[in-house]
């Protein structure tokens, strides 16, 4: 289910279906952003009220987000930030309004778990992106063309990084499937439940934050050890941000443990994607077909576009 191009009719909508910043100002911040740009914002809740590390009850952050997902005059829904919870309302959303109202969803990190459970139960494509009270509320976040090129109905061929940066090749091959992925952790957490979709055939990209290598291994353990990693047709690394604060004892690099997993990749494997959790990064689509080609080089390349445009007409 694709909405319509972005246009300056269309309206974005906030949702906080995780945390809320420890700065409520950064929303307000955010949305001033979105609305210099000229975009319409709609807050269904003006003042969050956060439950520890939780934007609010879990009734009142699923009655959010279904609130905007009934309406038809919201086509964006642009989440707060990430953090933890949105596991906690997945069996909560309601899916059967989210089929009949397309909708996009912005986010990354926490929100993977929301935008991987729309894909797999209502067909919702989403974009991994920029969000409301991180990047758009950060004056010296240097401004990402990519999401909005994107909203517009670009097909990015290929995919690069923000100033050009290429992927890196770790395991020959090509594949095309669909374009699934976002942050590793909840990936895995989802494994065994109805909000996965089948990643049979796809090109799963991800990216992890403030876990060490041997985290990073016992995630992809899982993924090996579940079937997952031997049903892609493709794999693609973002950014794995190591933590502030790194123990002093022996362990092995990020580039070990990919290399060690990537022989369980039936298909192409590659680094490089600037994306996750830093400062300069690309927006992903995430339920579109794409093309990973790696040889000497390695290179991705989306075929179709995350919007309806004139030629799906």
């Amino acid at each position: 289910m694709k909405i319509r191009a972005f246009s300056e009719s269309t309206v974005f909508g906030v949702a906080a279906p995780a945390s809320a910043p420890q700065d409520l100002s950064l929303i307000h911040r955010g949305i001033a952003f979105l609305e210099g740009l000229g975009i319409s914002v709609i807050r269904m809740v003006e003042s969050y009220e956060p439950s520890g590390y939780l934007a609010g009850s879990d009734v009142d952050r699923a009655d959010e987000l279904n609130e905007l997902l009934r309406r038809d005059d919201i086509e964006v829904i642009v989440c707060a930030r990430g953090g933890y919870g949105t596991l906690r309302i997945l069996n909560r959303i309601d899916y059967d309004a989210a089929r009949a109202h397309a909708k996009i969803i912005i986010g990354y990190s926490d929100i993977t778990a929301l935008q991987l459970a729309l894909y797999a139960r209502s067909g919702l494509h989403s974009i991994s992106g920029p969000m409301v009270a991180v990047e758009w509320a950060q004056d010296e976040y240097p401004f990402d063309p990519s999401v909005w090129r994107l909203l517009n109905g670009e097909i990015p061929t290929p995919l690069l990084g923000p100033r050009g940066e290429q992927l890196r090749s770790v395991q020959a091959g090509s594949a095309e499937g669909v374009l699934i992925g976002g942050n590793l952790s909840i990936i895995c957490k989802l494994i065994g439940t109805p909000y996965l979709p089948d990643l049979e055939g796809v090109i799963l990209f991800l990216e992890e934050v403030s876990e060490l290598p041997y985290k990073v291994d016992g995630l992809l353990a899982q993924l090996e050890l579940s079937g997952i990693l031997g049903k892609i047709a493709g794999l693609v690394f973002g950014e794995l941000t190591p933590p502030d604060s790194i123990p002093d004892r022996p362990t092995a690099t990020y580039r070990e443990v990919i290399d060690r997993y990537a022989a369980s990749v039936n298909g192409p494997v590659a680094v490089g994607l600037c994306y996750g959790h830093v400062k300069s990064k690309v927006s992903v689509p995430i339920g579109v077909r794409a093309r990973l080609n790696v040889g000497t080089d390695a290179r991705l390349d989306v075929l179709e576009s995350v919007v309806a445009t004139h030629s799906d007409s």
